[in-house]
């Protein structure tokens, strides 16, 4: 509606009556609670809390301003002004009555079976006999103690049958230590019968706990709670979730929802991280890390009273097992243990002006605050990683400030620094998915609209209450999912700041590569200006090595001193100067080149003569199984066609079986023996051959000795033979073998019958030199042979 003057007015006036009605209601309330104190203190009777004194503490709710742009965000406040007065929408059945004493206590610490994961929280207790033996267990005196529970903070809450929690606060007749308080808020609930006021709910939170106020936790809580799965939880860093397990065997696990929270925090001031918390080793800030610490919580619920219903397990290779519901009106228990060494914990989550149907609706609040704190430390820890790597506010005027981030120092100072930050960066958005993971895997939307048969089960048809309950849990909902948000927002500047810190590594890496590689020049320079000095050093010693020889030779005591010089000099000019010669000589490439030459040729000269020596005392040395390739030009060597098969290594003992049939009777070369294949009338010669090779335009055929390939080497390997046969090939004009690359390969042994194709032969003489050229193939093959047409093979 529009806001005019009139609008104005009347809602001024309607502020200044609520602004009368709440002071009003407020006298009232201090009035009831100062009745109250003084009762205790006298040892009267407290006054009786009536509806009207009860209504009092209530904060008025009543009225409301119907303008949209002065509405709060507030999520609870419609619900609650709707069902503060009506208390069928809360849990109605208080807890049972417990108490607990330090006789107990001492008993539990000594007789209890603690876990591996048990003694790391509570290892310094655990067998301290002169602990145990005092008057009391917790220390009395204010002030700073050994065990820092004097740090320890708490917040405990009864919430009654309106879903109101109020903070337990415990007169004492003297100031006592933080950890007897907390002890005695912990150690009972219901135990005054004779209150009007029972808690149906208790609401504990305790803030970095001692190893003594664990040990505390753990006497009282575990009754409802697997204190020891508990207590892994939080040594263990990851964050899980443990949803009622009804078919689970321990009664506890049955009723309890339990979720762990892991992360990491800045070491606050005065705050020292537990003994079983990873955390910085050096402690404090440096120039290449922020000083973190591994912090965890837990925040579990836990439903009293008997079952609500049963559900039955089906599996096809197990037994139908039976588990159990509990009712989520039941009376409850929230159980939150923060370890975190900060400052930075929400105290403010719970307060008398909540009302809380039930315990879900208590234990997601409490769960929502602590993905608020993680929001507010993890985004810390940004800030902080982000100011490491932040560029100094003289970075665009100063050239020095420039080559300090461009270039390494000697303690690598930048190089650590980007390392540990982008991994540091990279392990948080690790926790933060694993948290949000966590949550949707156990929150799913059956959870929301209660159609889960397991975790609190019950929609909004079930009755008004369970409406009421759904239509808060739809806000609450929304609450919890912009907490994560922000978390995956936070997430998302941790990765741009990845890269940033990447693309600064990197320019920090090529700065100093190529800041290397200029001093590995200048230390190349260097290294090449000392082989010099040390060239010359040696040089010069060189020089005088002859002079030292001659003169050492001509100093000898023993000559006689009246000789002349003349012998000295001419020795001393035959030793010097043929040295100074060689020197100058071995001082440059060619030479080098020239000298090794000539020592190879010397040493060939001395091996040849050893060997004549030897070989004329009848000792014939063995013949290297990898003989040494001969030096002498191609046109140099000549060898026979045996001693060519014998040179190919593996094939030597079948190249002289062959080489005995087949080389040994060929005729002698004879240029008038030409026979012209294409002449019809050309009379056939007598075979002198053993061995005899046909081809055609599909294969080589084997006729009398050996494979294929055997023939192929051998006429291969006789390449330097004198002349008898070589390779067939139109373009080479020495040689004899073969045809154009499109024939397959043939082999033409001296002596032996050629078999071929007309087709084939005509295709040969059509390779560059025609008619003479088969002449010739004829010619060094004897002048026989064969050709194999339709009609099969006929001699030519």
């Amino acid at each position: 509606m529009a806001l005019d003057a009139t609008t104005a007015r009347e809602m001024i006036q309607k502020l200044a009556e609520d602004r009368a009605s709440y002071l009003e209601t407020l006298a009232r309330a201090h009035d009831v609670l100062a009745k109250a104190l003084e009762a205790s203190v006298t040892g009267k009777s407290p006054p009786k809390l009536t509806s009207e004194a009860v209504s009092a503490v209530r904060r008025n709710t009543n009225h409301t301003i119907d303008i949209e742009s002065l509405k709060k965000s507030s999520t609870f406040s419609p619900e609650d002004s709707e069902t503060d007065d009506n208390e069928s929408m809360f849990v109605q059945e208080p807890l049972a009555k417990e108490e607990y004493d330090e006789a107990g206590f001492r008993q539990h610490i000594r007789e209890y079976k603690w876990t591996p994961n048990d003694q790391e929280i509570v290892g310094s207790v655990l067998g301290n006999d002169q602990l145990l033996q005092r008057t009391t267990v917790f220390p009395v005196t204010l002030g700073p103690v050994d065990d820092r529970s004097h740090l320890s903070h708490y917040s405990i809450f009864d919430v009654g049958n309106d879903g109101a929690p109020l903070e337990i606060q415990r007169a004492t007749d003297k100031p006592v230590s933080r950890a007897q308080v907390i002890w005695n808020n912990i150690k009972s609930i219901n135990a005054d019968e004779n209150r009007s006021r029972q808690a149906v709910g208790r609401i504990t939170i305790v803030r970095e706990p001692s190893p003594l106020l664990f040990a505390a936790l753990h006497y009282t809580q575990n009754t409802h709670f697997d204190m020891d799965e508990i207590f892994s939880m939080l040594v263990e860093d990851k964050t899980t979730a443990f949803a009622h397990r009804p078919f689970a065997t321990d009664q506890r696990q049955q009723r309890t929802f339990v979720f762990t929270l892991d992360y990491f925090t800045i070491i606050g001031d005065e705050c020292e991280p537990e003994t079983w918390q990873k955390s910085d080793e050096e402690g404090g800030s440096s120039q290449s890390q922020v000083p973190l610490s591994r912090c965890s919580s837990v925040i579990a619920l836990s439903l009293s009273g008997p079952p609500a219903r049963h559900v039955k397990y089906k599996a096809r290779r197990a037994e139908q097992k039976l588990g159990y519901i509990f009712d989520p009106f039941a009376p409850w228990r929230v159980l939150s243990i923060q370890s975190y060494p900060d400052w930075k914990h929400s105290v403010d989550a719970h307060d008398s002006t909540r009302h809380y149907v039930n315990g879900p609706e208590a234990f997601l609040i409490t769960l929502r605050a602590e993905f608020k704190d993680a929001q507010k430390r993890l985004n810390e820890v940004y800030n902080r990683i982000a100011d490491l790597v932040r560029m100094p506010s003289n970075f665009m005027f100063s050239s020095a400030a420039r080559d300090r981030l461009l270039f390494e120092d000697e303690d690598f100072t930048f190089s650590r620094r980007y390392f540990w930050a982008h991994q540091s960066l990279g392990i948080m958005n690790e926790d933060m998915q694993q948290m949000i993971l966590t949550y949707r895997k156990v929150f799913t939307e059956s959870v929301w609209d209660g159609s889960s048969k397991i975790i609190w089960p019950g929609d909004e048809s079930v009755s008004s209450r369970y409406a009421n309950w759904r239509k808060r849990m739809r806000n609450l909902r929304a609450d919890i999912e912009n907490e994560l948000q922000g978390l995956e927002e936070i997430a998302s500047r941790n990765t741009e700041k990845m890269k940033e810190i990447k693309g600064l590594r990197d320019n920090l890496f090529s700065g100093t590569s190529v800041l290397e590689s200029r001093r590995s020049v200048d230390q190349a320079i260097i290294t090449v200006q000392q082989g010099h000095n040390i060239k010359l050093l040696t040089l010069v010693t060189i020089f005088f090595l002859p002079l030292t020889f001659v003169t050492s030779v001509f100093g000898m005591t023993n000559m006689n001193p009246d000789d002349s010089f003349h012998p000295f000099g001419i020795v001393t000019t035959v030793v010097c100067l043929p040295t100074y010669m060689l020197i100058g000589s071995l001082n440059t490439t060619s030479g080098v080149h020239f000298w090794r030459r000539k020592t190879k040729q010397f040493f060939s000269f001395v091996g040849r003569i050893f060997d004549n020596i030897f070989s004329f005392f009848g000792y014939l040395p063995d013949t290297p199984s990898n003989p040494q390739p001969d030096p002498r030009p191609l046109h140099q060597r000549s060898q026979s066609t045996k001693e060519g098969m014998a040179a190919r290594g593996s094939l030597a003992g079948l190249a002289t079986t062959a080489s005995n049939s087949a080389f040994d009777r060929r005729p002698a070369l004879s240029p008038h023996s030409t026979k012209d294949v294409s002449s019809p009338n050309m009379q056939p010669r007598a075979l002198t051959s053993a061995s005899a090779v046909r081809f055609d335009d599909e294969k080589l055929v084997d006729d009398d000795t050996g494979p294929k390939h055997l023939i192929r080497n051998l006429a291969r390997g006789a390449h330097r033979s004198t002349g008898s046969w070589g390779t067939m090939n139109g373009h080479h004009e020495h040689g004899v073998s073969g045809v154009d690359h499109q024939q397959r390969h043939a082999t033409f042994l001296p002596g032996s019958p050629i078999v071929g194709s007309p087709t084939s032969l005509r295709r040969a003489e059509g390779q560059g030199e025609g008619e003479g050229w088969v002449k010739r193939v004829l010619t060094w093959g004897s002048g026989g042979g064969k050709k194999r047409g339709k009609d099969g093979e006929r001699e030519v």
